[in-house]
Formats: C-alpha cells, sequence, structure tokens
C-alpha cells in the first residue's frame, strides 16, 4: 500500500524532541519489518521543505540535513515535485475552504493524494481527518 508521508510525521521521525518522535519511530520499524501494509511512500517537494525546515529550528542542522539526504536517496520515497496544474488544484481547495485552518501545503498535499489516488497518510496532522483521509499510525 502506497502511504502519503507528511512533514509532521517527518519530522517526528527525526526530532528526538517531538512529542510524537516514539510513535514516529515505532511505525518506520513496523514498516521495516513489513509488520504493516505500507510498501511505500509519496511525498511532495513542500513537505521536505517544511519537514527540513521544523527540524532545523526544532532540534539542529545536522538532523534536518539527515532528514534531506535520505528522503532524497530513498527508494522507498516517491517524491513529486509541484507543476502548475498541481499547485492550482491546491489553489481551489485552499480557496473553497475558508472554514478551515489548512495551510497551502496541507492542500498541496491533499491534491496529491487525490491525483495519485491514495487514501492514507502518515501524519499527526488532524487536518488530513478533516479532509477525509484515513491517518497512521
Amino acid at each position: 500500500m502506497n502511504v502519503f508521508v507528511d512533514s509532521s510525521a517527518l519530522k517526528a521521525n527525526y526530532d528526538s524532541g517531538d512529542d510524537f518522535h516514539t510513535k514516529a519511530q515505532n511505525m518506520m520499524r513496523k514498516i521495516a519489518t513489513r509488520e504493516t501494509e505500507v510498501t511505500s511512500f509519496v511525498t511532495t517537494d513542500y513537505v521536505l521543505d517544511e519537514a527540513v525546515t521544523l527540524t532545523r529550528f526544532a532540534h539542529s542542522h545536522s538532523k534536518a540535513v539527515e532528514l534531506a539526504e535520505a528522503t532524497l536517496s530513498s527508494r522507498f520515497v516517491n517524491l513529486v515535485y509541484c507543476d502548475p496544474e498541481l499547485f492550482s488544484e491546491a489553489m481551489k481547495i485552499f480557496k473553497q475552504h475558508s472554514d478551515k485552518q489548512w495551510s497551502l501545503t496541507d492542500c498541496l498535499s491533499f491534491a496529491t493524494m487525490k491525483r495519485n489516488s491514495l487514501r492514507t497518510a502518515f501524519t499527526f496532522d488532524a487536518h488530513f481527518s478533516q479532509a477525509g483521509f484515513a491517518t497512521i499510525p
């Protein structure tokens, strides 16, 4: 099963001070030992940017670099780069949901999930559930 991975999960996995660090590491262990149906991750350049930036300021520059390099070199992660059509769809979602506290990055994530027929996200962000997606852990 392909799963979208959000910045909250990426950061939590690399930032030992994150409230969700243990949960993120446990999920990654389950994936590595095939105790779950997750076979690959999909994420976006916006999510990677957000995760690296948050890790840089919450933990350290070296951990942020480690996160970026691991994600960029992983055969397990499919990194989707934002194109004009995807950005347009994200803006459409953003504009239609003024009642939600969704960021543009969230909306880009939702658009990416829809484009790739993904129903589940590895995230600690409740916005994904609000948008109608299943979440793990």
